[in-house]
């Protein structure tokens, strides 16, 4: 959602007194609600099985009476069908799976290019050649107070120095070890006294964060805040260390540097969008394969295994070093 954002910023720019409806997974609808560039938003639940979700779903975009659907999703046959059968009269896409036969303009996909660049290309097909510029992340001055009023709890004043370290991700695959986390705390909390640790996460990371020793000097939020606090925790932070994941683009998103670890997926499209980012990776050789299950029996999660918690220390020694020049 957060690298979708220029496209929807592109097409509400180009066509400023139009409804903006985006049709989305039920997991994204609260954050997309107070999203700057939406209007409304068309939930599809799924719950009701397969043929009479897809048939509720055309009479309400059918009643609504769009007058183009572009569909952003790069491979979905079912984005792509559903605005067909609905009679929207013009419907843009990419033409993967054979689903450029139900849209009236369609291009290749590119995978080669940064999702932020994905999605745009397909704006091209209504002559809108935007350049994705910035992303942007909506959280409020509230979630900016809750994070300072969060943060002073813990004894973190305004003027402390403050590095997140984003412990989950939704692929078993894309983790980091848990020990490698506690190895990068020691070590930068000894070398730089003068920075606070904070763990960040949702509450499906709760058990990671509850494996690390108690003693370890950080500060856990894991699970106690909402995705936009989050976004307000991130831009208080002066770097983040992350793994590919959507805490990963949302630090991108409000301007907070960060150190990314990639193992099974390519930085090409998932790297954190911008400037000021380090990336870390292993040349792997059956990297990247998108797999959420490593299928490795020598060495299983190598791509990832083979990042060491030292060159992981001096890539944050580095962003901090730069970040207290700019300073």
């Amino acid at each position: 959602m957060v690298l979708l954002t220029p496209a929807l910023r592109a097409l509400k720019n180009t066509y400023p007194e139009s409804n903006l409806s985006l049709l989305l997974r039920p997991r994204v609808a609260d954050l997309m609600e107070t999203h700057p560039y939406v209007d409304t938003c068309i939930v599809d639940t799924k719950n009701r099985g397969r043929y009479r979700s897809l048939t509720g779903l055309v009479r309400q975009i059918r009643r609504a009476a769009f007058d183009v659907a572009v569909v952003l999703h790069p491979t979905s046959f079912r984005n792509a069908l559903l605005p067909f059968l609905a009679r929207v009269p013009i419907r843009v896409g990419t033409s993967i799976s054979r689903r450029g036969m139900l849209l009236t303009a369609s291009c290749e996909d590119d995978t080669s290019v940064h999702e932020v660049h994905r999605y745009l290309r397909v704006l091209r097909l209504l002559t809108i050649n935007a350049s994705p510029d910035f992303l942007e992340f909506w959280h409020t001055d509230a979630d900016r107070e809750m994070i300072q009023d969060l943060l002073r709890a813990e004894g973190v004043s305004l003027t402390d120095r403050l590095i997140a370290l984003n412990l989950g991700t939704t692929w078993r695959t894309k983790r980091w070890n848990i020990a490698n986390f506690v190895e990068v705390i020691e070590q930068i909390a000894r070398r730089t006294p003068d920075t606070s640790l904070v763990l960040t996460g949702s509450s499906a990371e709760t058990e990671l964060a509850a494996a690390l020793p108690t003693s370890l000097p950080a500060i856990n939020l894991v699970g106690k805040t909402s995705i936009l606090q989050l976004g307000a925790l991130l831009e208080r932070c002066e770097i983040c260390l992350t793994c590919d994941s959507g805490p990963m683009h949302i630090a991108a998103a409000v301007g907070t540097p960060t150190v990314a670890l990639f193992g099974p997926t390519d930085p090409v499209r998932h790297k954190p969008y911008g400037a000021g980012h380090i990336v870390v990776e292993k040349p792997v050789v059956c990297r990247p394969c998108y797999r959420r299950t490593c299928h490795r029996q020598d060495a299983p999660h190598l791509c990832m295994t083979e990042i060491g918690p030292a060159e992981v220390v001096k890539a944050l020694e580095i962003k901090l070093h730069r970040e207290a020049s700019v300073a």
